[in-house]
């Protein structure tokens, strides 16, 4: 058993002891060579090829750890390029944002200088602050008032169309209701057929034309414009199209129902006519 045991370690450290030897004899064979005593032949080529083997042994776990550690530092350097790219990318999409709302803005500011040259009656530009609390339909807060001119009462464009009326003015800012609110009322017509009668708000995103009798003609899909009676508003500036009319005999006049241009909630500014 102790035999097999001593055979068992031999096998285990074979390779290192044939390594150690080979160092020795090379070792040996380089001092005595520098003592003057020369190797050739087939001896001193085993030796150096066993030198050279041994050299590609003991090199080839650093050359994959060099490898490896330049593999390492390639990644890192890769992964870092790529975090900085996604920072300036992140950093050029905000600006493009930026750019392309300054581009809206400067849209919508051209339009509405030139709704404002457009018109007779003396304008002030304002900003949409914020919609009231009472609801998205029934009132919004602009950023002009008394300081500016304003007053109640006072009609609300933008270059899509009608807005609202002013019912309360602060000095800086001024409360408006929508064509949409119930309390807006004011003068329009059809501008297919003439046909005019009075604007108003129902409350839920919709106006009706009220005072037009049977007899007058309208048609479902006309556009109607305010007529400028009454002094509120310019003529001819855009409310909405009809989309139902009810006609019953018993009734003097029809039911007429206006949805307003889809931009209306989303004016952001106005013009307030004076």
């Amino acid at each position: 058993m102790g035999k097999f045991i001593k055979k068992l370690k031999l096998k285990k450290h074979k390779d290192v002891l044939v390594l150690l030897i080979i160092i020795i004899i090379s070792a040996s064979i380089y001092i005595l060579s520098l003592n003057g005593i020369k190797f050739g032949g087939l001896f001193s080529n085993f030796i150096s090829n066993s030198v050279y083997s041994i050299y590609k042994v003991v090199d080839y776990p650093v050359s994959i750890s060099e490898k490896s550690y330049k593999n390492y530092i390639n990644v890192l350097s890769v992964k870092e390029q790529n975090k900085k790219l996604k920072s300036e990318l992140k950093k050029i999409k905000f600006k493009l944002n930026l750019y392309k709302n300054y581009s809206i803005e400067n849209r919508n500011l051209k339009a509405l200088l030139f709704l404002k040259s457009s018109i007779n009656k003396q304008s002030v530009p304002a900003a949409v602050l914020f919609h009231g609390i009472e609801g998205w339909f029934y009132s919004f807060y602009i950023n002009k008032g008394t300081k500016n001119g304003i007053k109640s009462g006072d009609g609300v464009i933008s270059y899509d169309g009608v807005v609202g009326r002013v019912v309360y003015a602060g000095r800086r800012h001024s409360k408006v209701i929508p064509i949409t609110n119930p309390k807006c009322v004011f003068s329009v017509i059809d501008a297919n057929t003439g046909t005019m009668g009075i604007a108003q708000g129902i409350g839920n995103g919709y106006l009706k034309m009220r005072f037009v009798f049977n007899s007058k003609k309208v048609n479902k899909g006309d556009k109607i414009l305010t007529s400028g009676f009454g002094g509120v508003f310019t003529s001819g500036i855009y409310v909405g199209r009809i989309i139902l009319i009810k006609k019953k005999s018993y009734n003097i006049f029809q039911r007429i129902t206006i949805i307003p241009y889809k931009n209306l909630f989303n004016s952001k500014y106005v013009l307030v006519e004076k």
